[in-house]
């Protein structure tokens, strides 16, 4: 026999064996779905029962495993989401036939039973609502610490700033942290203290009434970049750029970026203001690039044909009755202002618009301040953030000067 007719034959011979192995296997591919936001879930470990090495989901949340003997297996998933609230999903049974694809589809648990997991009746229970996390070290130590969580409402709501309730337990070496019954739309500040490190974040309660963010206890200083654009993603200069509780302050160059050489390593709270653009207020990993991206300010109050912020609006008021007003100068004049005026028994703070703690809103940094009204009756206030029975003060910042 020639050696092309043999060389032909081994190749013929050779597919032959290739397509009947294939015929002998059959895949397995699928889509993990997160049931709490309604959308796909990237990221996730995926593993088939007795195959080696996991897959993990793509961007669109799909995976897929070649070549799978054919019969029933398991197929399970994690996430690192899924473990800080120690939930382990069970696997789901599908069978493989030879020369075809199985089909099967992952999802995360529901709302209603995860917080009936982490929550159960507690004494919040009526607010369905559950934040949760971890706390850990930047070096790996064991932590054992307590967790402390406050929440302001939004304005016109009845309550004022309030501790909420806690619970802490060992999971897998690190702490877990739960708190129920925060209430929708609410800003709430998740700090943590063990001896010399600190963590904290500021969030918000979102309306699906689910939040999550792992607190790292600081073990020094490092630097902490980033870059500051607007929604097209052009960078804004002379931004003014914080962190929650410290002193560290730094503006945003002509491209946008800034550094702030001697921030905390660990879970601290980044506050973004630049006239024209709403605050910016999220937490963040010192030491790690910060990526932040405003949005424009939006006329908050359609009816009033006035062009800027509601401070200048309040200014063109024909009556003040019921306020103490400090702008400009005379604002500068008292450094003390924020700790000093604000009435006793005020027990709402607003900054730029926005309700914050009262730590939160005597942090700003003086340079940045530019009105400030006090309300010794909460019902003179204006009617977005007027209350009853206790005073309200309300700062505007360089951010409202647009």
């Amino acid at each position: 026999m020639s050696l092309p007719r043999l060389t032909l034959l081994l190749a013929c011979l050779l597919g032959a064996a290739t397509a009947d192995a294939q015929q002998r296997v059959g895949r397995v591919r699928g889509i993990v779905v997160d049931s709490l936001l309604g959308d796909v879930l990237a990221g996730a470990e995926v593993r088939l029962e007795r195959f080696g090495r996991p897959t993990t989901s793509d961007s669109d949340g799909r995976f897929a495993f070649d070549s799978v003997t054919p019969g029933e297996w398991g197929v399970s998933f994690r996430h690192a989401a899924l473990d800080s609230l120690g939930i382990t999903m069970p696997a789901v049974r599908v069978r493989v036939f030879a020369g075809a694809s199985a089909t099967v589809v992952l999802a995360t648990p529901s709302f209603a039973p995860i917080r009936d997991r982490l929550c159960g009746a507690t004494a919040d229970s009526l607010t369905p609502t559950v934040a949760f996390g971890t706390v850990q070290a930047t070096d790996g130590a064991r932590v054992a610490v307590n967790v402390g969580v406050t929440w302001i409402l939004e304005p016109g709501a009845v309550q004022g700033p309030r501790p909420g309730s806690v619970r802490t337990a060992p999971e897998d070496g690190r702490l877990a942290w739960v708190a129920c019954g925060i209430p929708r739309d609410a800003w709430f500040l998740v700090s943590a203290q063990h001896s010399t490190r600190a963590a904290s974040a500021l969030m918000r309660m979102g309306p699906r009434g689910l939040a999550a963010h792992d607190l790292i206890l600081a073990a020094g200083e490092s630097a902490l970049t980033g870059i500051v654009t607007d929604p097209d993603g052009r960078p804004v200069p002379d931004a003014w750029v914080s962190l929650m509780g410290s002193r560290a302050t730094a503006l945003t160059s002509a491209g946008g970026q800034f550094a702030l050489p001697r921030a905390p390593n660990g879970s601290v709270t980044l506050d973004v203001r630049a006239a024209g653009y709403a605050p910016w207020v999220a937490p963040v990993l010192g030491g790690e690039f910060a990526q932040v991206r405003l949005r424009h300010l939006e006329d908050r109050d359609a009816a009033l044909e006035a062009k800027g912020s509601d401070y200048l609006r309040l200014l063109q008021r024909s009556t003040r009755e019921g306020v103490l007003l400090l702008t400009g100068t005379e604002l500068s004049a008292e450094p003390d202002a924020l700790t000093l005026l604000p009435p006793t028994g005020t027990c709402r703070w607003v900054l730029d618009g926005l309700p914050v703690s009262r730590e939160f809103l005597l942090a700003q940094p003086r340079r940045t301040w530019r009105a400030l009204e006090l309300y010794a009756r909460g019902s003179d206030a204006p009617p977005k953030y007027q209350t009853d029975g206790c005073a309200v003060t309300l700062l505007w910042t360089s951010a409202a000067d647009w």
